[in-house]
């Protein structure tokens, strides 16, 4: 027992580890979120400038995450509607959502990445 207690103590802290550096938001399917975008939902786009331009989720808000004006850029939404997050992969959005959480905002999905949400439905602008 002595011997798998590091492990354990390893595996605990990997894991609060990654929620602290990606984890923020609630997680949805694809197929939800691809709903909720169609009914008219808050989105954020958080990527870059050229993923951007490459096609976007038709609606978003784009905000890359790294930019300095971030929170000022989200800061006029209604902290108490559902806002949903993208990037590419689901971490930046993981990020931003994190801080959306922090700035009192009440539910944020991070909606993953924007491959997934195009596959699942979602409507895009080119």
């Amino acid at each position: 027992m002595k011997r798998l207690l590091p492990y354990l103590a390893l595996a605990v802290l990997l894991f609060f580890g990654y929620r602290l550096a990606f984890g923020g938001g609630e997680r949805q399917s694809s197929g939800t979120v691809a709903e909720a975008i169609a009914d008219g939902a808050t989105v954020i786009d958080v990527r870059t400038d050229g993923e951007w331009a490459q096609g976007h989720v038709a609606g978003a808000m784009h905000v890359p995450v790294g930019a300095d004006d971030f929170e000022q850029r989200v800061d006029g939404l209604d902290r108490s509607a559902p806002v949903y997050v993208y990037c590419a992969s689901g971490v930046r959005s993981g990020r931003a959502a994190r801080v959306l959480e922090g700035m009192g905002f009440e539910h944020v999905v991070n909606a993953g990445g924007f491959s997934r949400l195009e596959a699942a439905g979602a409507p895009v602008e080119r």
